[in-house]
């Protein structure tokens, strides 16, 4: 059998590393600086999140996983897609500024929203690529140590950039990481240097896949036969993981303007940097594990596991009375994320054919981004919006979402218990 090149092995880990750190980085404070500095109500700010997601996910399923599946080029995506974000970002800091000096900061507000949405059109080129190429080039006993491996990497990066944007989200005045560009600058050359490794350190893939396409044992290990794919199963188990998904993200945004209220978490900005890391450290241990767990006690159990814990995660918060509390809290949310997207994608590598990889990760891929963009747009936002407009206090009404995110992640919970069964899955 052919080895994977421990170089690929590294560019890959590297890439993932590097795309963490850029998201920590970047997104840690951005909502934070578009409800406290310009002055957009929660609702308003999920829509960052609701239409940066949209986009990705229609791009990917009408647009880039064709294109994957007729051109076989994973690694072009990857390189295009990253490229032409790193540029945007630089062009929507100055349109945003200017905005910001000229209309005031509503309309420069939305400038980052409107803006972020178009590149990600663009971003999500690699996104899918990424995607399709770890399952080009592994079988599915590999692709299990791979995973743990890459997300446990992409852990590490997410804490440096959280950390570094705790760091820099202040410099230079209140939020001047976002006004001086610092931020925006810094993303963008994560960007350029990701794409730059991702060409170096995969540029012979497409000659190894075809190696492996040969390979018997590669053959028997990685591709689907025609009548092992069974459409309802991949079907439910995505809708098992959009519900939980709507769940999990309809407090993403507001369980970090929880923890900012004076009453009861009173955060500071390098406080909420460390909450945020909790959950990046527990992510990269159980990354690790993850893989090794999926094979001990099956795909099913190890993912039910961690759906389990989106389920308890939120009614949690609820009791936290100081930030050492909520970081202890907070890193059940790591856990439960790393076995959702470790075992989550080697159960989508299990049911998804080969000839189908660019079209079905494309699916799979939009569905994780739509529950993300959603969530808080039309649950956690509206409902803390709604309850805060009516007269409770805020710590009441986010309290409120946390319960509607357990009920919610229930829900889809039980429908992976009832509708996917062991037996499709791979052991």
């Amino acid at each position: 059998m052919v080895a994977l090149n421990k170089k690929i092995m590294l560019g890959l880990s590297s890439f993932q590393f590097m795309v963490m750190a850029r998201r920590g980085l970047f997104y840690t404070f951005l909502s934070i600086y578009l409800l406290e500095n310009l002055k957009l109500s929660v609702t308003a700010t999920t829509l960052l999140a609701s239409l940066t997601m949209i986009t990705n996910s229609v791009s990917q399923t009408f647009v880039w996983g064709k294109i994957s599946d007729k051109y076989q080029a994973r690694q072009s995506l990857i390189v295009v897609g990253e490229t032409i974000a790193a540029f945007g970002y630089i062009l929507l800091y100055f349109f945003h500024i200017h905005l910001l000096n000229t209309n005031g900061s509503i309309a420069a507000a939305y400038s980052i929203i409107v803006g972020l949405s178009l590149l990600e059109f663009f971003w999500s080129m690699s996104n899918l690529g990424w995607s399709a190429l770890i399952s080009d080039l592994t079988t599915s006993q590999e692709r299990g140590k791979l995973m743990s491996v890459i997300s446990s990497v992409g852990g590490v990066g997410r804490i440096l950039g959280i950390t570094v944007s705790g760091l820099l989200y202040d410099w230079g005045g209140e939020a001047g990481g976002f006004k001086n560009g610092i931020l925006f600058f810094f993303a963008s050359g994560i960007m350029l240097a990701s794409a730059a490794l991702i060409w170096f350190s995969t540029h012979s893939s497409e000659q190894i896949y075809k190696s492996r396409q040969g390979d018997k044992f590669f053959f028997k290990q990685n591709v689907a036969l025609p009548n092992s794919y069974s459409p309802r199963a991949f079907y439910w188990f995505l809708a098992s993981i959009f519900v939980v998904g709507l769940g999990v993200y309809s407090i993403l945004q507001v369980y970090i303007f929880y923890v900012r209220l004076d009453s009861p978490i009173g955060a500071s900005s390098f406080e909420v940097a460390m909450i945020r890391n909790s959950a990046s450290i527990a992510t990269i241990i159980a990354s690790l594990l993850a893989g090794l767990l999926a094979d001990k006690i099956g795909r099913k159990k190890a993912l039910g596991l961690g759906l389990a814990l989106a389920v308890i995660t939120p009614l949690l918060y609820m009791f936290a009375q100081n930030s050492l509390q909520m970081i202890v809290i907070n890193s059940l949310s790591g856990v439960s994320m790393a076995l959702m997207t470790v075992v989550g994608y080697l159960l989508a590598a299990d049911l998804i054919p080969e000839e189908r990889r660019g079209r079905l990760f494309g699916q799979y891929n939009a569905v994780t981004s739509i529950s993300f963009g959603i969530a808080g747009t039309f649950l956690g936002g509206p409902i803390a919006d709604y309850l805060i407009g009516t007269g409770a206090a805020q710590a009441a009404a986010y309290v409120t979402t946390f319960q509607v995110a357990s009920a919610v992640s229930l829900i889809g919970t039980i429908i992976f218990a009832l509708k996917v069964k062991s037996s499709i899955l791979k052991p």
